[in-house]
């Protein structure tokens, strides 16, 4: 697909587009990741709408979704969309790849386009210097690692380390490491005990890049030692009655859910997680959209 579009055009974001799809939306409340508008190199229509459906856990329904989207994206732009699924779970045998559809007189088959991160071999990529690779690793560590907090730790740390050593230019390697510094959230204590790690590790090292890593846990306000003000004091009530209500919904959280929650340290982020509380199924649905890692396999 990437051979067929124009980069020279800019893409073009729909999001606002698609939240009108998912508010006008019958069925319930429905999410669609990414909705963009590309130029194509030749052929009968010079535009291409490209839907990309990010699905982190497995879900049966997916393939219906997948249809229900291309169905209220077409009624809504008045032209078919190019559906793209990556799907980055953790089970390499679950491989929805259409929906069909079979009655009395008619029948359909709606295939889209999947792209399994389980396949896939990195090495090249990362070799290469190309930043999504290095946020795709990120993505197996956090998988990996589970609830071994300190194996999550040290696995950040030698993702930091490549960072900084790597040819990337100044500001990949910050928007990759915030990424990674969001996916492989750590608790308090292991993330002071990572910080320390950073220093030590920049210390040693001959590359002119450091300090990448502390400027980012600054900038979201975990400062020398977590200083905690009353702001801070403010952001942890609202994790705290987060966490409550989640318990009193669905009982015990799962470590990493707790760690993906106490790692927020945006009062909007904490806001639109309270509110998503309330309008939920079930628990994993509240962590897929909290971008929780799942503790248990697929």
């Amino acid at each position: 697909l990437a051979d067929q579009i124009d980069w020279s055009a800019p893409p073009r974001f729909l999001d606002t587009e698609l939240q009108e799809i998912v508010r006008d939306s019958e069925g319930g409340p429905m999410r669609v990741d990414k909705l963009v508008e590309v130029r194509r190199r030749d052929g009968p229509n010079e535009v291409l709408l490209i839907h990309v459906e990010v699905q982190a856990q497995r879900d049966d329904e997916l393939p219906f979704r997948m249809f229900r989207y291309l169905c209220r994206i077409l009624d809504r732009f008045g032209r078919m969309p190019t559906s793209l699924v990556i799907l980055a779970d953790a089970n390499p045998r679950w491989r929805p790849k259409a929906y069909e559809f079979c009655g009395p007189v008619s029948s359909l088959r709606f295939n889209y386009a999947t792209c399994k991160f389980t396949d896939l071999d990195l090495e090249p990529w990362i070799t290469a210097g190309n930043p999504v690779a290095r946020v795709i690793e990120a993505h197996r560590l956090a998988q990996g690692t589970g609830r071994n907090m300190k194996a999550r730790r040290s696995g950040k740390l030698g993702l930091v380390r490549h960072l900084l050593e790597s040819g990337m230019g100044e500001l990949e390697v910050r928007e990759v490491m915030r990424l990674i510094h969001w996916l492989l959230a750590l608790p308090e204590e292991e993330e002071l005990g990572l910080r320390k790690d950073v220093k030590q590790m920049e210390a040693s090292m001959q590359t002119k890049r450091r300090s990448t890593y502390e400027r980012i846990v600054w900038e979201e306000g975990l400062e020398q030692g977590l200083e905690r003000g009353r702001a801070q004091g403010r952001y942890d009530a609202m994790r705290e009655c987060l966490l409550d209500q989640v318990a009193e919904r669905f009982g015990p959280c799962s470590e990493g859910l707790r760690a993906r929650v106490q790692s927020i340290q945006d009062e909007s982020e904490l806001r639109q997680l309270g509110r998503a509380i309330l309008k939920v199924s079930t628990l994993a649905e509240f962590e897929a959209r909290a971008g929780a890692i799942p503790q248990s396999g697929i």
